[in-house]
């Protein structure tokens, strides 16, 4: 079964379950540095299974703190974290050609902003890509970046020419979701995540000092916490909402 461009399940499908029609072209739209990661082994299933994968990720300097960033000038931080993404993916195994780091309108928290001009830059990458499935942190999210991204994407989404499904992650943020389909993992592939994740060295370190433990630690308590309310059989999971836009 091919949960995409179908009826929504009345139950989380298992995306290792999912026999697909087609190869589907996929983009990631991330706000911050680190989003792509968050839901990165579904995105390497994806990837292993043949689809073609895509990113942009929204130019930021937040998230480092004082003692991380001392010295450092609003342009230094925005450029770490820039290598920060370039080293996950080059780990990740996403080309350069398949991603772009965006310098998008930010707000004065330097997160990306709901604006016309951010929206027509995001759109021009869509009718270019003309991706098939959208991927994007849910809407019903305490981030304000993480909001404002999904709603630019969802309206970009309504008005293409051809159907798109978006699929809205869990994040550690995240209020509250429907979980249409999910990506349960061992513990095994948790520790390859957690390498991918701590490429984010300066999120790494803040969660350290501020959290008592890792960003690598602080996802894969989330994917626990998730894969514990599904009751499967795996340790880990990540989990997406399903929104057709046709």
């Amino acid at each position: 079964m091919d949960i995409l461009f179908s009826a929504i399940p009345e139950k989380p499908v298992d995306l290792r379950t999912v026999r697909w029609q087609q190869k589907y072209r996929m983009l990631v739209t991330a706000p911050h540095p680190d989003d792509f990661d968050a839901i990165s082994m579904t995105l390497r299933l994806l990837k292993e299974a043949g689809h073609e994968l895509y990113a942009v990720v929204a130019q930021t300097g937040s998230g480092i703190d004082k003692v991380y960033g001392a010295g450092m000038s609003q342009q230094d931080r925005t450029q770490l974290r820039n290598r920060e993404q370039q080293a996950s993916f080059a780990f990740f195994g996403l080309p350069e050609s398949h991603y772009r780091i965006l310098a998008l309108e930010n707000a004065p928290d330097d997160q990306v902003d709901y604006t016309e001009n951010n929206i027509q830059t995001l759109e021009g990458i869509v009718q270019e890509i003309r991706p098939d499935v959208l991927f994007m942190p849910h809407g019903n999210d305490t981030n304000r970046a993480h909001r404002d991204m999904c709603r630019m994407m969802r309206s970009i989404a309504r008005r293409m020419a051809w159907p798109i499904a978006l699929m809205l992650n869990s994040d550690v943020k995240t209020v509250d979701m429907r979980k249409d389909c999910y990506l349960a993992f061992s513990k095994a592939e948790a520790a390859w995540k957690g390498q991918l994740l701590r490429h984010h060295d300066s999120q790494h370190q803040r969660n350290l000092r501020d959290r008592g433990h890792g960003f690598d630690d602080r996802v894969l308590m989330l994917n626990a916490r998730t894969a514990q309310g599904l009751g499967v059989s795996q340790p880990y999971a990540e989990s997406f909402e399903i929104e057709m836009c046709d």
